[in-house]
């Protein structure tokens, strides 16, 4: 039987206690496992052969082997996957739903005096996905239920909208997840719409026209000063010219934010006799259109799957039932398309959000006839190397990081059961909803709740409910921290979820019993006590 606290949560002594405590465990967790053998296991790998009954070697967080005639190593914990397939990590090639940017508010009066700074007119190259991302184990559920353990993320509003990092969904501290920080400048063709240059389509075209030629002479200016500073008048410092720099010399990759094929277009005339090591990232599923002119280019793609039909679009001034048509029937066999052609692509999340959408608009492009191993490609070895992982990730073999996901049948198909993932070598195991067990819900929680306990401060839920399933997020001073994996049975309410303080996790087991408006339970802290909650219901 638990000891009551009721002042376990104060925030002091979170941080206390669990500066301790959480730290002993984190360390725990690092030193338990390094070496795995997973034995037995059917493996599907792009560019290879399926091979049956193989065993994979992990050790060290890399694959140390892998093959039919492998030996288990004594000092390997072995899983015995003589049911399970395993896979590549899925990986996502850009998204956004990762970062936590600030919200800003827009000062109205500059309407009046016109005095626009560039991050009012969307130009933010310096702006690092790195410096907002939020990483967690709540957060690794949601993306591991579906097979994804790296993601691209990326700020995508603006003219220069900022720069990629790339992570290993492995651990909640992001310098530990990193793989490549400050990877891909955004590049967008949405102007402003505010009463300053550029704000129209052709004032914007121009401008990205003309920046991107004073970004070449100013990355020669500053290597001819740099080569030899006797005699040459050093260039002045340009804070965006600065960060584009690397970019229009192609030493780094810019991605293209196309919202329609015109923005397509628009984007190959500006890589066409540029150094611009250029991706396109096809936002309304319309590259399918401009095939010749990727193919010319020798364009790389990021396909994504939202199949929503661009407000220019023909479908869409058609009228409703048009556009929905095409939503449905047409838009969906974007991929299909570009794989048929031999247009290389790699699939994006932007514009669906969460990895439940975003693998549920894949299935639909395979039900379109994409097919399977395409689509495994282009989550896998395409995304791998169009941003120079292809000799970590993309693939199960030797030397590479250990992100595999291990599944009772196939992977690209609805309802997958994942059954465990390996990121960074590291093992999760995935847990089947408590609820499949109990009874059907009574009721339906989903929405917002306060809830309050003595010694806790203000909580705030809310619930997202799937019949039996429980998602939602928490708001806590701390900060807001998702959650998945809870169940509903009867009118009883079970999740759990880790919350971020100061760079230590804190682990939380709520249970609740809802009358109408009203839910009681307890909150459980890990191992350091309880508290007796009340919630209400949050109107509309």
């Amino acid at each position: 039987m638990r000891k009551p606290r009721h002042d376990f949560f104060s925030p002091i002594a979170c941080l206390l206690i669990l500066s301790v405590a959480l730290a002993a465990g984190l360390r725990a967790d690092d030193a338990l496992h390094k070496v795995w053998a997973v034995k037995d296991c059917r493996i599907v790998t792009p560019g290879g052969p399926v091979l049956e009954k193989a065993v994979i070697v992990i050790r060290d967080g890399l694959v140390e082997a892998v093959g039919a005639g492998v030996a288990v190593p004594p000092d390997a914990e072995v899983i015995d996957a003589a049911k399970l397939t395993a896979y590549p990590g899925l990986i996502d090639g850009l998204g956004k739903s990762l970062l936590k940017l600030p919200e800003e508010k827009f000062d109205m009066t500059k309407v009046y005096t016109g005095d626009y700074n560039d991050k009012d007119r969307g130009i933010t190259p310096d702006l690092r996905a790195f410096d907002y991302v939020s990483l967690g184990k709540s957060v690794f559920e949601k993306y591991y239920k579906y097979g994804f353990i790296a993601a691209q993320v990326m700020p995508d509003r603006g003219i220069f909208t900022g720069r990629s990092s790339f992570f290993c969904l492995s651990d909640p501290d992001k310098n530990k997840s990193l793989l490549l920080r400050d990877v891909c400048l955004g590049i967008g063709f949405s102007p402003p719409g505010l009463m300053a240059y550029p704000s129209s389509l052709m004032g914007l075209h121009a401008y990205l026209k003309q920046t991107l030629q004073d970004s070449v002479f100013y990355d020669a200016g500053g290597d001819r000063w740099k080569k030899d500073m006797r005699g040459v008048t050093r260039p002045d410092y340009n804070p965006v010219l600065e960060v584009l720099s690397d970019h229009v010399a192609g030493r780094k990759p810019v991605i293209f934010l196309c919202r329609n094929q015109n923005d397509i277009r628009r984007a190959l005339a500006l890589v066409a006799g540029s150094r611009l090591d250029a991706i396109i990232c096809d936002l309304g599923n319309e590259a399918s259109e401009v095939i010749p002119e990727l193919k010319k280019a020798k364009a790389r793609v990021l396909v994504t799957v939202a199949f929503k039909a661009p407000p220019s679009n023909l479908y869409s001034q058609k009228g409703k039932a048009e556009r929905e048509m095409a939503e449905k029937e047409v838009y969906p066999k974007n991929p299909a398309r570009l794989a048929e052609a031999g247009i290389p692509f790699a699939f994006s999340s932007l514009d669906t959000d969460d990895p439940k959408t975003f693998i549920e608009g894949i299935l639909k492009a395979i039900d379109a006839g994409l097919p399977q191993d395409k689509a495994l490609a282009a989550l896998t070895a395409v995304p791998a190397s169009f941003f120079g992982l292809d000799k970590a990730l993309g693939t199960i073999k030797p030397g590479k990081i250990a992100n595999i996901v291990l599944t009772e049948g196939d992977l690209l198909i609805k309802d997958a059961k994942v059954r465990y993932i390996f990121a960074d070598g590291k093992k999760f195991e995935m847990k089947e909803a408590k609820a499949t067990e109990g009874e059907k819900p009574t009721v339906n929680v989903s929405g917002k709740w306060d809830i309050a306990a003595e010694g806790v401060p203000k909580l705030t839920v809310d619930f997202v409910q799937e019949e039996a399933a429980l998602s939602g997020k928490m708001v806590t001073p701390f900060g807001v921290f998702d959650f998945t994996g809870g169940s509903v049975s009867g009118n009883q309410v079970d999740f759990e979820m880790t919350l971020s303080v100061a760079g230590q996790e804190i682990d939380l087991y709520i249970s609740g019993t809802v009358e109408g408006d009203t839910m009681r339970g307890t909150i459980v802290q890990d191992t350091e006590g309880s508290v007796e909650f009340t919630a209400k219901r949050i109107p509309g």
